[in-house]
This record gives C-alpha cells, structure tokens and sequence, in this order.
C-alpha cells in the first residue's frame, strides 16, 4: 500500500524476506545433504564395505592358493608350476607354454563363436579363455584363472612360455588389488565413522534463521500498526470531499441531489449528524438500485472521513467496515485502503463528468433505514 512509502521498515522487511529465503534454501540443501548421509550410513557405505570385504577374502584365498601351488624343478635347479591343459600335466615350462599356445590355435573358431573355452588349470586355479576387444577394435585371447573368483589377462597366440609369464604376472597382480582393497575398506569405515558424527549436526545458522524469522514478525506487526493508525488517506479524502460539496461538509445543507445529463447515473449526497452517505442511483424492474453506496463517518475534529460500508445493488456486494468489539486485522486494513482508493478515482470522475446540483424536493433520504429511522 502507498502508506508505506518511505516508512524504514520496509526496507528491512525486503532485507529480511530475502536473507530469510537464502537461510531457507541454504537449510534445504543441507537437510537433503543429511538425508544422503543417512542413506549412505543406512545402505549405501555398508554395502560397498560388505562387498569390498567379500573381494578381500576371496582374493587372499586364491593368492594363497597359488603360493601353495606344488613347483618342480628343472635340470637347471630353477623351480617352476606344472600346468594341466586338457588333462595333460606339463611340468616342463616350454612344453607347457607351448601346449597353451597349441590349444588357443586349435579353439580359434570356438573363441571366434564367442564361446568360452576350458583348458585346464594354473598353479591351482581353473583356467579358461575366450575373446576379448581389445582397445575397442580388435579382439584378442583373455585367459581366465579362476578360484574364489576370476582374475583376467591377454595372451598372445605367437608365444609359448609368454604366456606362462602372463599368467605368473596375472597372480602377483592378486596381491596389489588386495592391497588396494583394504586401503578402499579403511577408507570407506573411516568416511562412515565421520559421516555418523556429521548426520547429527544440527544446520549451522539455525539460530541466525531463527533471528531473522523472529524479526520479520516484529517488523510486520509494526507495519500492521502503523497502517491501522495511519489516516493519510482519510485526510485527503476529508479535503477532497469539502472542495467538491462544500455546502454538504459545512453543514449547510444535508442532501444535494446531483447531475450530469442523460448519460451517467442521478449522484446523490447526504449528511446527518456525523454520517455522511454518497450513491449514484437507478431503476431495475421497478426497485430503486445503488451503484455505489457508499457511507462515511466523519471526525470534523481530526478532519478525516473513514468509511462505514460499501453497496453495490446491482453486483449484490455489500461491505462492512467497522466491526464493534473485534480487533482491526491487516486485511481490514487492506479492504478499507481498496475503498479510499476506488474514492479517489470516484470524485475525479464525479468532477470531470460535470455534476451540477438539482432541485429534488421528492428524493428519498438514502441515510434512514427501512424502519424510517436515521442510521
């Protein structure tokens, strides 16, 4: 309302509304936050723990049972893993390598199918081989040593003892992933640690939102009082009211009976004791219609004209604005104020349309009641 122009207040209220909406949005990415906590704690973290410790485990099992894998020893004193393919046990290295390399040839159309094909077994772990894409565009021989679960590597069908090398490599590679593993685990129980300590914050600037919200209603309720105890508008109203029917304000007269030719409504203008009323009137079907009625009390004292209630007959509107005993709402404020205004733009249109006082000896007195008495 233009009441409020220029009052300090509302520049607060704006700084307030806006800090408030920031605190608010920032709460809700931080109660989101928590509940992704809680979802991590709940479900997620335990899990993937659940699943890296499963990883563990059956990785130690197969590095362990490759170490215990029986050796022989060559004639130059090194010791060296059999290995079975189809049935066979290799116990010479370059026979070995060379009976991989032999069955990876004979299996090509198979491997090509897409199938997977079982050769025999390594230091204790079943192997397998099928085909693989290699960077995206080739396909190549991945050997399988499988135990508790599978460990991959490429082999080359151009080598023999190469690719025992490969599957040597593809063992002590077991130990490196365990060791990743368990770093993964320590990491991921001590982010769970910290997260259960971290859900359980409160929002950092809840007393800081708080204070705001605390202050925005100090603030509205000064803003609502002072829009109750302003009368600005009824002042101007008062003003407005005695230049344009002078002889009605000073009490000269009590009711004028106004004008302004065939094309706009009889004005009708009354005062009785402190209760003044204004209506343009009408016909409709015989009964006599008010567009609008309008009355006012006014304070000759304080100089200010305050609004009673509203009619309008033909819209069947009708508006009270003075409630004995009940406290004055903001939206009774707001009604009241919509009421000056529309009389602003009302008393404009009434002198420029040309309203001129008639005669009227006959015209009913809009101020009594049904009952003939005066309101």
């Amino acid at each position: 309302p233009l009441i409020r122009s220029g009052n300090p207040l509302i520049l607060e209220e704006m700084q307030l509304q806006n800090a408030i909406k920031d605190l608010k949005m920032e709460k809700s990415r931080f109660t989101e936050n928590i509940y992704d906590l809680q979802d991590k704690i709940r479900v997620k973290y335990p899990q993937e723990i659940k699943i890296a410790q499963l990883h563990l485990r059956n990785n130690r099992i197969d590095l362990e049972t490759a170490r215990n894998a029986p050796t022989v020893r060559n004639d130059e004193g090194k010791d060296y893993h059999p290995i079975v393919i189809n049935g066979k046990t290799y116990t010479d290295r370059k026979e070995g390598g060379a009976a991989l390399k032999s069955a990876l040839l004979a299996n090509i159309g198979a491997l090509a199918e897409g199938k997977t094909v079982e050769l025999g077994e390594y230091r204790g772990l079943r192997l397998s081989v099928s085909l693989a894409f290699a960077n995206g565009e080739n396909r190549q021989p991945v050997a399988c040593l499988e135990g508790e679960k599978p460990h991959y590597c490429s082999l080359n069908t151009e080598t023999d003892t190469g690719n025992l090398i490969r599957l040597d490599n593809c063992i002590d590679n077991i130990e490196k992933d365990i060791s990743n593993t368990q770093q993964k685990i320590d990491t991921m129980a001590a982010d769970l640690e910290k997260m259960k300590i971290d859900v359980e914050k409160p929002f950092p600037r809840a007393e800081e939102l708080a204070e705001a919200e605390r202050r925005l209603d100090e603030v509205h309720e000064a803003l609502t009082k002072f829009e109750i105890e302003d009368n600005s508008k009824e002042k101007d109203l008062y003003e407005n009211l005695c230049e344009l029917f002078p002889e009605i304000m000073s009490g000269q007269q009590e009711h004028i009976h106004y004008e302004a030719g065939e094309c706009f409504n009889p004005l009708h203008v009354e005062l009785h004791g402190d209760i003044l009323s204004m209506c343009h009137t009408h016909e409709q079907d015989g009964d006599q219609m008010y567009d609008p009625l309008v009355y006012f009390r006014v304070d000759y004292e304080n100089e200010t004209v305050t609004p009673i209630s509203f009619e309008n007959s033909g819209l069947g509107v009708y508006e009270e604005f003075e409630s004995a005993g009940e406290e004055v709402t903001p939206g009774d404020v707001a009604q009241k104020n919509d009421l000056l205004s529309f009389m602003e733009t009302w008393l404009d249109n009434i002198e420029q349309q040309g309203y001129k006082p008639v005669p009227d000896e006959d015209e009913p007195d809009v101020n009594k009641n049904k009952g003939g008495e005066a309101i």
